[in-house]
C-alpha cells in the first residue's frame, strides 16, 4: 500500500526522489515526504497531503541533496493529515515504514516512560524512537535497527536516515518487501522494482530478517547476528516503457488494449499445435500434476474471482475437487488438508500480505505441493512457493485490474487442460478453443462504441446489479467490482437463480441489470431469471451471442461475438471492463488511481 524509495548517490538527487514517488503513486496514497542529509549532515524534511505535486512544490528546500528515503503513505493509524506524514523523526534519525506494528501501543507507553514526546497518531512513529533510543546505548546503526527489529511486532518495510551516519541508508523488513538496487555511482532501496528500473535493471531481494546498509559505493546486506550475507544480484526484464501511457488517457484502458498481445504472447509460449507444452509450471510438474486429487485455491478480489472461475474449469473437466477461498478468510480457518492436494495462491503482485500468510500457513500443513500464479518475479509469493508460474503480463499500473485478470484466467485455463488428461478430456479440442481468443478479442475492441453509448446510462445511477450462471457468475463478481472500484457506483453480483430469493426486491425502473449470456446450456434458464427482472421494468443490459428479439423499450442486448463455451470468461470480461472505464470517465472520476484504494495491499 504505502510506499517507499530511497537513493544513496554522489550527485543531488531531488528529481529523482519525486520522479521515483510519482512510480509508485499506482499503490494507493494521501500523502508524501522526504527527509535527506543537507548541510552539516543534518536532516531537511518536507511533507505534503494530497498529490506528489504539492511534494514537488517544496523541493527547492532539498537542493543538493545527496542521500534520503522518501514515502507515500496510505493511511492506517491516523488520519491522512501532515503531522501522520512520513517520514518520522526522532532527534538524528528519519524513518518510512510500510506495513502494521501490531504492538505500538505497548511501545508508545514504553517510549513515553523513556522521555519520547509523540507527534503523530501513527504505529510507525515508535520505530524512529525506539532506533534513536538503542542509537543513544550503542552509538552503532547497525545495532539500533536489529534491536528495534527484535523489539517489533508484526509486518514492516523500514528506510532510516541517521545524521551520524551521513551518506548512507539503513534498511530491514518483515512481511513486507524491500529491493536494493545497484547502479553507477548511487544505490537504491525501494518497494517495489518500479522506481529502480529508470535508474538500474540490477536489483537484490531483501528476505525477512534481513538488514542492509546502503550508501553510493556499496551494499552490505546482514543478519540479526550482524554476520554479513551474500546474496545474488538478478536482471530485471520489466521495460521502462511498460509503466508509460504510450497515448493512452489512462492505464487502465492502456492495459485492456494489451490484453489481446499478452494472450496472443501466452498461446504461442505454452500452447502447441493439439496440446499444451510439457512442464509449463516448472520441471516435472506434469507428473507431479497427475497425482492431484484436490485443490485449494486462495487469492483476494480479482485474484479471487479468477479461483472461482478456475474451480468451475477444472471440476467440469475433471474428478478434481476444488475450493476457492478469500485469503482473509483462509488464513484464520481451521482447514481439513485431504491427500494429494494441491494449494494454488494467486495475486497479481506477489505482496498481497492476506495471500502471503495464507501461503505462510499452507507451508506448515502437509499439502502435496504449493502453486503460485504471480505476474511479478522478483515477489515474496513466488519465493515461498515450490511451484511458480509467472504471467509476464507486465508492470500493472492502474489500481483496477484488468490485464492481470485476463492473465491469470489464461493460466488457469491451461492448468485445467493439463488436469483434465488424464480423464479422457479432448486436448486437441480445448486448445483450438484456446487458439481462438486473442482473434475474438479484436471483435471486442470494436465494440467500444457501443459501450461507450451504454455507459451514459449509468452516469446518474446508485445501485446495479450482474448477473451469470456457471463460469460467468465470476465475471458478473469481476465485473461488479470493477464498476465499485472506479465509478463509486454500488454494485452486487449473483447467480442469475438467485435472483428470486431476495435481490429482486431491488428492481424497479432506476435499477439497472447487467447479464451475462452466452448461448450454451445454461442460457434458457437465465432468459427465464431476467423475465422477472421485465415484470418489475427493470432495466436489463444483456452480453450475449444468443438470438435475443429487441422488443422491450428497457431490454439493452448488446451483441457479442460467438465462440466456445470453454473461453467464455476471459472474453466476456473485456466489454465489462471498457463499461467500467466509461461509466467512471462520465462521472470525472480518478480511473488509475480511485479513492481509499491501493494497488498492492501489503497490510492485513
Amino acid at each position: 500500500m504505502c510506499g517507499i524509495f530511497g537513493i544513496s548517490s554522489t550527485k543531488p538527487i531531488s528529481n529523482q526522489l519525486i520522479k521515483g514517488l510519482s512510480k509508485l503513486e499506482y499503490r494507493g496514497y494521501d500523502s508524501a515526504g522526504i527527509s535527506g542529509h543537507g548541510i552539516n549532515s543534518k536532516l531537511i524534511t518536507i511533507k505534503a497531503t494530497g498529490p506528489i505535486k504539492n511534494l514537488k512544490n517544496k523541493l527547492s528546500k532539498l537542493k543538493g541533496i545527496t542521500t534520503a528515503v522518501s514515502h507515500t503513505r496510505w493511511a492506517t493509524h491516523g488520519q491522512p493529515t501532515l503531522k501522520n506524514t512520513h517520514p518520522h523523526l526522532s532527534e538524528y534519525i528519519g524513518i518510512v515504514h510500510n506495513g502494521i506494528i501490531e504492538n505500538y501501543i505497548d511501545l508508545r507507553s514504553y517510549l513515553k516512560r523513556k522521555g519520547y514526546v509523540f507527534k503523530s497518531d501513527t504505529d510507525s512513529e515508535v520505530i524512529c524512537h525506539l532506533m534513536n533510543y538503542y542509537f543513544n546505548k550503542t552509538a552503532d546503526m547497525q545495532s539500533s535497527i536489529v534491536s528495534t527489529a527484535n523489539s517489533l511486532e508484526g509486518s514492516y518495510a523500514i528506510a532510516a536516515i541517521n545524521t551520524h551516519t551521513p551518506h548512507t541508508l539503513y534498511t530491514s523488513c518483515k512481511g513486507s518487501p524491500i529491493i536494493l538496487g545497484k547502479g553507477l555511482d548511487a544505490n537504491y532501496i525501494s518497494s517495489d522494482i518500479t522506481p529502480i528500473i529508470d535508474h538500474t535493471k540490477h536489483f537484490i531481494s531483501m528476505d525477512d530478517g534481513e538488514f542492509a546498509e546502503i550508501n553510493s559505493a556499496s551494499i552490505k546486506i546482514f543478519n540479526k547476528n550482524k554476520k554479513v550475507i551474500k546474496k545474488p544480484t538478478k536482471v530485471s526484464k520489466i521495460d521502462k516503457n511498460q509503466a508509460s501511457l504510450m497515448g493512452h488517457r489512462h492505464f487502465m484502458h492502456k492495459e485492456i488494449y494489451e490484453q489481446k498481445t499478452i494472450i496472443k504472447d501466452m498461446t504461442s509460449r505454452y500452447v502447441g499445435t493439439n496440446k499444451i507444452l510439457p512442464n509449463i509450471f516448472g520441471h516435472n510438474t506434469d507428473k507431479l500434476l497427475e497425482n492431484i486429487e484436490h485443490i485449494h485455491f486462495v487469492g483476494c478480489g480479482t485474484s479471487y474471482h479468477a479461483s472461482l472461475v478456475a474451480k468451475d474449469w477444472i471440476e467440469q473437466f475433471s474428478k478434481i475437487t476444488c475450493t476457492a477461498e478469500v485469503a482473509s478468510e483462509y488464513k484464520y480457518k481451521k482447514i481439513n488438508v485431504l491427500p494429494k492436494t494441491l494449494f494454488v495462491s494467486i495475486s497479481q503482485s506477489g505482496e498481497t500480505a492476506d495471500t502471503i500468510s495464507s501461503l505462510k500457513k499452507a507451508l506448515k500443513l502437509r499439502y502435496t505441493n504449493t502453486l503460485a500464479i504471480c505476474n511479478v518475479a522478483e515477489s515474496t509469493l513466488t519465493r515461498l512457493s515450490s511451484m511458480n508460474f509467472l504471467m509476464n503480463a507486465g508492470p500493472e499500473i492502474s489500481v483496477a485490474s484488468t490485464k492481470a485478470f485476463t492473465s491469470q484466467l489464461f493460466t488457469l485455463l491451461l492448468l485445467t487442460v493439463i488436469l483434465s488428461r488424464k480423464y479422457g478430456k479432448t486436448e486437441k479440442k480445448m486448445v483450438q478453443d484456446i487458439r481462438q481468443i486473442d482473434k475474438k478479442i479484436d471483435e471486442l475492441y470494436k465494440m467500444e462504441d457501443e459501450i461507450k453509448k451504454i455507459s451514459s446510462k449509468f452516469k446518474n445511477k446508485e445501485h446495479t446489479l450482474f448477473l451469470g450462471k456457471g463460469t460467468s457468475y465470476p465475471i458478473a463478481l469481476e465485473a461488479a467490482l470493477k464498476l465499485k472500484e472506479i465509478s463509486y457506483i454500488h454494485a452486487s453480483a449473483y447467480h442469475s437463480g438467485e435472483l428470486k430469493h431476495g435481490p429482486l426486491a431491488l428492481v424497479d425502473k432506476k435499477m439497472p441489470v447487467v447479464c451475462f449470456l452466452p448461448d450454451n446450456h445454461l442460457a434458457r434458464l437465465v432468459l427465464s431469471n431476467l423475465a422477472e427482472v421485465e415484470a418489475r421494468q427493470g432495466q436489463t443490459f444483456i452480453f450475449t451471442n444468443k438470438k435475443i428479439a429487441r422488443n422491450k423499450k428497457q431490454v439493452e442486448v448488446i451483441k457479442m461475438p460467438d465462440c466456445p463455451d470453454l473461453i467464455v470468461p476471459i472474453l466476456y470480461i473485456i466489454p465489462a471492463q471498457l463499461l467500467s472505464y466509461h461509466v467512471a470517465l462520465k462521472k470525472n472520476t480518478d480511473v488509475d488511481k480511485p479513492r481509499n484504494l491501493a494497488k498492492s495491499v501489503t497490510v492485513e
